[in-house]
């Protein structure tokens, strides 16, 4: 019978903790990680990984036509069960701010039940906070 030396043994499980250690950590990291675009959200039982990163890679607001106008956005974010506060939220960064359409808009107001709504001179601004940042939708007022 043949005896070898410990040495290769101990540096292959000792490579293979490691690896463990930094796959799981990869992991971890791109799951909870939101810019990587594969972000879990524990809100949606449904599709909890979104795929997408809301609010990193638009910052303008989006050219589309509203299908609704801002009081039956309003009158339907109410109807939701929506909570409103009129003013800009407290810790709103334009970094971390993105302007969806008004469908999409709508759905995570509907899914957050909060809505700050901000009425400037040129437009109204309404913004649903989110776990970094917030999400926002503009309706310009037409000039009198």
């Amino acid at each position: 019978m043949q005896v070898r030396p410990g040495r290769g043994g101990a540096l292959a499980v000792l490579g293979l903790i490691l690896g463990a250690i930094f796959f799981m950590g990869l992991m971890f990291w791109t799951i909870f990680k939101p810019d990587l675009g594969f972000a879990y959200d524990i809100t949606n039982i449904d599709q909890p990984f979104t795929f997408k990163n809301p609010w990193g890679a638009k910052t303008e607001p989006t050219e589309s036509k509203a299908d609704l106008s801002l009081n039956e956005t309003l009158t339907a974010l109410r109807d939701g069960g929506c909570a409103f506060v009129e003013d800009k939220p407290d810790n709103l960064d334009p970094e971390k701010c993105a302007f969806l359409s008004q469908q999409e808009f709508m759905e995570y107001a509907l899914s957050r039940k909060l809505v700050f709504l901000d009425k400037g001179e040129e437009a109204v601004t309404l913004y649903v906070p989110v776990k970094e940042g917030h999400l926002a939708w503009r309706e310009l007022k037409e000039p009198s």
